[in-house]
């Protein structure tokens, strides 16, 4: 009997069979160790499969579980979203590769912390927010609150402003008093 992981060919890729490197853009790309990618699903059936190293080109990152294991689990992507495979852990890179991919991530997944609500007010389905963060004061509106704040904990929140912006509430209940009254009618 197959196990289900069997089933998945899933590639993980550490140091030693992928090369993490900048563009000329400064944009993160890779070389990996790993069978020839098949351009489409009309590919000749008998092409050879042999790993050899291949330029994957600009790659894109992407956090499969952000929250939980921020480090852990890191999908490896095309432009077009097709996974080429996944880093289990960042610390299987070192070095330049580890920063690249630090970064990109870092970039993609800002969020910052709010701290304090000083102002919050509706107006015609939309809410306009006047916080302070760990980035400093920032300003930001949302359509349809109540579906564009999640909830990822009991008290963790993560919020998505009408330009696609998440901003987190580490937690709730370490808000002042004012803050907490503001935001707990969309709780």
């Amino acid at each position: 009997m197959e196990n289900f992981l069997d089933l998945a060919e899933i590639k993980y890729f550490n140091s030693e069979n992928a090369k993490i490197y900048r563009t000329k853009s400064g944009f993160a790309a890779m070389k990996a160790f790993m069978p020839p990618i098949k351009k489409d699903d009309l590919s000749e059936e008998n092409h050879d499969n042999t790993p050899d190293w291949q330029d994957l080109g600009r790659v894109y990152f992407h956090r499969m579980f952000p929250f939980d294991s921020p480090d852990e689990f890191i999908s490896v992507l095309d432009k077009d979203g097709k996974e080429y495979g996944v880093i289990r852990n960042l610390i299987d890179f070192s070095g330049e590769d580890a920063e690249i991919i630090s970064e990109t991530l870092y970039r993609k997944y800002l969020c910052p912390e709010i701290t304090k609500i000083l102002s919050l007010k509706e107006r015609l389905g939309y809410s306009y927010w006047e916080v302070e963060t760990d980035k400093g004061r920032m300003n930001f509106s949302m359509h349809d609150t109540f579906r564009n704040i999640a909830r990822v904990s009991d008290t963790r929140l993560v919020l998505s402003d009408v330009d696609g912006n998440r901003f987190s509430v580490k937690d709730t209940l370490a808000l002042d008093r004012k803050s907490y009254r503001k935001i707990e009618l969309y709780l």
